[in-house]
């Protein structure tokens, strides 16, 4: 990029960032709410109808783990006392160590209700505690319950029909007060979105959407529901293996639900008609200083990106695009058709797309002032002589399509920048296929909507993105791999930087190294193919050993992408965890030794080892 642009670039984003308080996702969700119109229809896809008529008389077993939290202990219950009116809960506190007034409150509350105190001695993982609770626990349905939570409306009956009707995660809408708000801000579950700035996909505490409107007042399927008020089947949870207990107090129940999704085709279901409220972060503020805390979340980001990473990604690109529903992002993708401005096909195009694909479809012409991409999810380009390389602040995660129109055929030095080639009808796609050596796929009758959701389901469910990286001498092996990709649909791109710092961009599904990494930083969420002869000491945890490519790249392609395909399969279909044992007759006696003769795999985190 020309130094001139790398300047202009490098101004917007500081006035950008300066005006949003510099937070990165603020800045993003302004640029989408003041191009966003007005009056957006409502989504219905997700939403569910719930009967609770004469739900089935189960016991509950709700699990409340603390540490110092008496007082909120206390308005738990009173909370409870004043709304609940199911009538078989067990209640099991888990005490991580409390030196306050904890034991006289649950001395208190007993009165009223059944609770056991389990005291284990230190201050376990939420996982590991969860998970122990939950297999000496005596009900048919669990219930995981922050001790931060106050109750506002009777929320069991609901819960229980949601778990019996659903057989998934069930959760219900938060609203989270936090210190100094006036207003309590509503939580209808968690969604992943791109976290640009710190190259990953992130998982988010979501507030309605610009087309939420439905699912903030109705049962619905969410990607993820908050392990702050989760519910679900307790025999089902103990055959997934219950929480991934390499967490620590993070991520427990994201991890759960991809788990649930994955292994089992359990749905996440945010009961978004009833409501509780949410002290938000007191538990953790208290829990551990500031540096320990970012310690705490490091590793356990590091754990779901090992596990996880590679579904969410995927996933996270078909919820964009309304290809799945349960990876919904609450909004739609922000589209920019790169086009002349006289150009009447993309205007038509535009104005479609805005009503039946997109959040909103904006024409961007070629100069220069209007090549900022910020915050665009797809991009359509009619212009080929504007390569790609141009454009100032594209979204690594943005999909990108060129729109081969007739009498304009010169798209073979840009082509290969863009994932997905279109062309206005089928002889021109035909004469473009062979042309650039690649699929071309013809717009014809069906017109733009219907051919534009239909292709890019298509090729996020069945193709992938890869990067080909290279170092010296090298690039004409790394050319002749990314064309044959091509060719069969796959989206690639070429660089020369293997032994570079970062070479792999958080956008790219599959790495082929055609040289050994060095020092570069490989994210654990991409499939790794060494292309190279085996080096002794190269320790690089590589998903596929391909060897050299040699003279006929085609040849050495196939049974690669074979393996690359099975791997893909291994890490969608996510990690199996072994079912956890059923305790439910151990006398209270023997609960603490129990609970004491497991190890905790974070225990040298917390200064436990």
């Amino acid at each position: 990029m020309p130094l001139f642009s790398r300047a202009v670039e490098a101004i917007e984003t500081a006035v950008r960032l300066a005006a949003a308080g510099f937070r990165p996702t603020v800045a993003l969700e302004r640029f989408l709410a003041a191009r966003r119109p007005a009056g957006l229809p409502a989504d219905r896809t997700g939403i569910i109808a719930l009967e609770i008529a004469a739900p089935p008389p189960v016991r509950v077993s709700v699990v409340i783990l603390t540490l110092n939290g008496g007082e909120m202990l206390r308005a738990l219950f009173a909370s409870l006392a004043a709304f609940n009116t199911w009538p078989d809960l067990e209640i099991i506190v888990v005490d991580h160590g409390s030196d306050d007034a904890t034991d006289d409150v649950l001395r208190a509350a007993s009165a009223r209700f059944h609770i056991r105190h389990v005291k284990p001695g230190r201050n376990h993982s939420f996982s590991f505690s969860c998970n122990r609770a939950a297999q000496i626990a005596r009900g048919d349905i669990l219930l995981f319950l922050n001790n931060d939570i106050e109750l506002t409306e009777d929320i069991m009956p609901r819960i229980v029909a949601g778990v019996r009707q659903t057989g998934g995660l069930v959760g219900i809408r938060l609203m989270h007060k936090v210190a100094g708000a006036k207003v309590p801000r509503p939580q209808i579950g968690v969604r992943f979105r791109w976290n640009l700035w710190q190259r990953r996909i992130a998982a988010y505490d979501a507030t309605p959407g610009s087309r939420d409107g439905l699912r903030a007042g109705h049962p619905c399927h969410m990607p993820i529901v908050t392990g702050a008020v989760l519910a679900c089947d307790r025999a089902q949870f103990l055959k997934m293996g219950g929480f991934c207990e390499d967490y620590l107090y993070a991520y427990e129940d994201v991890d759960l639900g991809l788990k649930a999704a994955a292994r089992f085709d359990l749905p996440s279901v945010a009961l978004n008609d009833i409501s509780a409220l949410h002290l938000m972060g007191a538990t953790r503020i208290k829990r551990a200083n500031l540096a320990r805390r970012r310690r705490w979340h490091r590793h356990s980001l590091r754990a779901l990106r090992a596990r996880f990473g590679y579904r969410i990604r995927r996933l996270a690109w078909l919820g964009l695009f309304g290809a799945d529903e349960r990876f919904d992002w609450g909004r739609r993708p922000a589209v920019a058709v790169l086009a002349q401005r006289t150009d009447e096909a993309a205007n038509r195009a535009a104005r479609e797309l805005a009503t039946e694909f997109a959040e909103f479809a904006d024409i961007k012409t070629g100069g220069f002032m209007h090549r900022n991409l910020f915050g665009y999810d797809l991009i359509l380009s009619r212009l080929s002589g504007l390569p790609l390389a141009c454009a100032r602040n594209l979204s690594p995660m943005a999909l990108s399509i060129a729109w081969i129109r007739a009498g304009d055929d010169d798209w073979r030095a840009s082509a290969d920048a863009y994932d997905m080639l279109l062309a206005d009808d089928a002889e021109l796609a035909s004469r473009m296929t062979v042309h650039l050596g690649r699929p071309v796929i013809a717009i014809g009758e069906r017109g733009m909507v219907e051919t534009l959701h239909t292709a890019v389901s298509d090729f996020l469910r069945r193709r992938l993105r890869f990067a080909v990286l290279s170092r010296k001498g090298q690039n004409a092996a790394a050319a002749a791999i990314s064309a044959a990709l091509r060719a069969v649909g796959h989206a690639a791109r070429t660089s020369a930087r293997a032994g570079g710092r970062q070479p792999v961009s958080m956008r790219d599904d599959v790495v082929i190294w055609l040289a050994p990494p060095g020092e570069a930083k490989w994210p654990v969420d991409a499939i790794h193919v060494a292309a190279f002869d085996a080096v002794p000491g190269d320790s690089f945890p590589y998903d596929v050993q391909a060897g050299p490519p040699g003279g006929n790249v085609e040849a050495w392609l196939g049974p690669v992408l074979v393996e690359i395909g099975d791997c893909d399969a291994r890490r969608m279909a996510g990690l199996e965890d072994l079912p956890l044992e059923d305790m439910q007759h151990l006398d209270d006696g023997v609960v603490v030794p129990f609970w004491r003769g497991r190890p905790d795999p974070t225990a040298h985190l917390t200064g436990a080892s």
